[in-house]
């Protein structure tokens, strides 16, 4: 369902220079309750390779999208069709939501605290589930009282250079974190490329 991968240090820092981009502010086109978030659809040629090859190692994902190819007699290849990269500051989120497309990413660039860290400094700290700088997904159980699921991420300083990879319908939740500092995070969308389609 989410399958974690490691970013070579060549894209990495190609990522960090595109972060830097905030010409084309992409906030409108967003859930996220941040002031910072751009558009870097423009280096889409550059990253687009990378996270194909990363997809492809993926079986059970892969087995999702070749089903998929059903919708379509040709089985149409995929395309990176929206790259963006969120400023995330202390007190902002990202709301419960989903992606576009068939399958979706973030990459883990800077994250300025530790798990241990914001279980200090949370207002939640006392609670029995405290979410400061987590990273939630949602997803129905059948078999779970309430009927939805959840998986919680303690992603920190330790998932740099890290991304997952999952469906695009898969719900989550970036929830606040409370030290100082940006959490820069690159995400986008996958979809199947009809734009050379025929019948």
């Amino acid at each position: 369902m989410i399958h974690q991968f490691n970013v070579s240090d060549e894209i990495y820092n190609k990522l960090m220079t595109y972060s830097e981009d905030k010409s084309s502010d992409n906030n409108h086109r967003l859930a996220g309750n941040l002031e910072n978030e751009f558009n870097l659809k423009k280096y889409s040629g550059e990253i687009q390779p990378f996270i194909l090859e990363e997809l492809y190692k993926i079986k059970p994902l892969m087995d999702y999208f070749k089903d998929l190819h059903l919708l379509h007699p040709k089985g149409l290849p995929l395309t990176l069709s929206d790259l963006w990269v969120n400023h995330q500051k202390k007190y902002e989120f990202n709301p419960f939501h989903n992606h576009s497309g068939v399958f979706s990413f973030i990459i883990f660039l800077k994250i300025p605290y530790t798990s241990e860290e914001q279980s200090l400094i949370s207002p939640g700290k006392k609670s029995n589930g405290d979410k400061a700088g987590k990273l939630c997904f949602y997803y129905l159980d059948q078999n779970k009282e309430g009927g939805i699921n959840q998986l919680t991420l303690d992603v920190d300083k330790k998932w740099e250079r890290t991304g997952l990879i999952f469906k695009s319908s898969l719900n989550h939740v970036v929830w606040p974190f409370y030290s100082d500092g940006i959490r820069i995070t690159v995400s986008g969308n996958l979809l199947m490329d009809s734009s050379n389609a025929r019948g």
